[in-house]
């Protein structure tokens, strides 16, 4: 490498460090996109929620990344000694189909509690509980009540619990909470309203089913990490999660991250940004070096002869030999003589000699007809002695043998 090229390389390093640092200690703008996982430190994603969850439920919290019937299969096996646990899914959107609904409803009748956050159902919750969500939009009206409170209140949500205990907690308020979705349909006769928005419009719904109980929430926001740190938003999350009972909480990520989850190194990298712009930088310059030293340094490939097969070679000079010679009684009895002792070898054979007790042996080991073996042993017998042989015999002999050869 000449002096100019490092001189290069080493400034190249150096900007790519400085940019780097640049863009590490630069404020960023957060991430309003609602993304509820637990792999994300955003306002609207979960990963403090899920960590601050243990402290309600002391009994443990996992993180499950598999669809709903494969937990119901040991939650309802016989042979489950596991206790009874709950279900906790904050999605944006959750629409099971026909078999993930049918065994979350069984798990919650035979006694889990679930608990569901989201802003639309899918038309099988909907439809299998007599529900639906609609968002709640009017124009303002500056001169009812109703206008003039929501123009006070601006882009802030409250929220409030219908029933007692928790309705001593108050108003709870949601800055830059676009809580609008509520429950525009329910079953009034079997689904209890525990929440609503000043509007007067439920958003957290009670379904007892068989021997536990469902929680609808429509407004997953409410349980993001962003108003985990707002005193007067904290609230409302934490009254919610304590109607669940003291139990093993299984939360829910498949229905957001999928199977796998966030577990690889190389996917935390490339959520950072300045991480991301190293990592690129760092391949870019990597195949800048090795697309520069291959110009530099190829040379011409000296071109190797394949060895020769002096077997094919030694085989085709012998076939030839008798070929011109035109000997075909000796080959015959070559070839016989090689077929029986192969046949020996591979069947372990004490000697090669073919007379009655010997077919009988080569038939119970290989499976071939006596019939067949004894037809082969006099075309061997009859050329062992043969003066003369025709091309046309010594062909039906090889094929005889061939026939026989792949049967062993």
């Amino acid at each position: 490498m000449t002096r100019a090229e490092k001189i290069i390389l080493g400034a190249t390093l150096a900007i790519v460090l400085l940019l780097v640092v640049l863009e590490t200690i630069t404020p960023k703008e957060p991430n309003w996109t609602p993304t509820y996982t637990e792999y994300r430190n955003d306002p609207y994603a979960c990963s403090l929620v899920r960590q601050r969850l243990g402290d309600l439920f002391p009994q443990g919290v996992t993180t499950v990344r598999e669809p709903i019937y494969a937990t119901a299969q040991r939650q309802l096996s016989p042979d489950n000694a596991t206790p009874r646990v709950n279900h906790v899914f904050v999605e944006r959107w959750l629409n099971l189909d026909p078999l993930d609904l049918q065994h979350l409803l069984k798990m919650v009748e035979a006694g889990d509690n679930a608990f569901i956050a989201a802003e639309g159902f899918g038309s099988m919750i909907e439809d299998t509980l007599g529900l639906s969500t609609a968002y709640r939009y009017e124009p303002l009206d500056s001169l009812s009540a109703q206008g003039i409170k929501e123009i006070l209140l601006g882009d802030t949500a409250v929220l409030h619990y219908t029933v007692e205990p928790v309705r001593k907690a108050g108003e709870f308020r949601f800055g830059r909470g676009d809580m609008r979705n509520y429950f525009s349909r329910y079953a009034k006769d079997s689904a209890q309203v525990l929440a609503e928005t000043w509007r007067n419009d439920p958003v957290l719904l009670r379904v007892p089913i068989g021997k536990g109980t469902l929680y609808l929430c429509s407004t997953p926001l409410a349980f993001t990490n962003y108003y985990l740190l707002k005193d007067d938003a904290r609230g409302f999350m934490e009254k919610a999660f304590g109607l669940l009972p003291d139990r093993p909480v299984l939360w829910d990520e498949y229905y957001k991250a999928g199977r796998a989850g966030s577990t690889s190194p190389l996917r935390y990298i490339l959520a950072q940004p300045a991480l991301r712009w190293a990592y690129w930088t760092m391949i870019a310059l990597l195949l800048l070096t090795v697309l520069v030293y291959a110009r530099r340094r190829q040379r011409a490939i000296p071109v190797v002869a394949p060895p020769r097969n002096s077997s094919r070679d030694f085989a085709d000079t012998m076939g030839r030999l008798y070929y011109f010679r035109g000997d075909h009684a000796d080959l015959a009895r070559k070839l016989s003589a090689q077929f029986r002792e192969e046949v020996r070898r591979k069947l372990r054979l004490p000697q090669s000699e073919w007379d009655n007790r010997t077919l009988a042996e080569i038939a119970r080991r290989s499976g071939i007809g006596e019939e067949e073996l004894h037809h082969a042993n006099r075309l061997m017998d009859f050329y062992a002695t043969a003066e003369l042989a025709s091309e046309q015999q010594l062909l039906t002999l090889n094929k005889t043998l061939d026939r026989l050869r792949h049967k062993l």
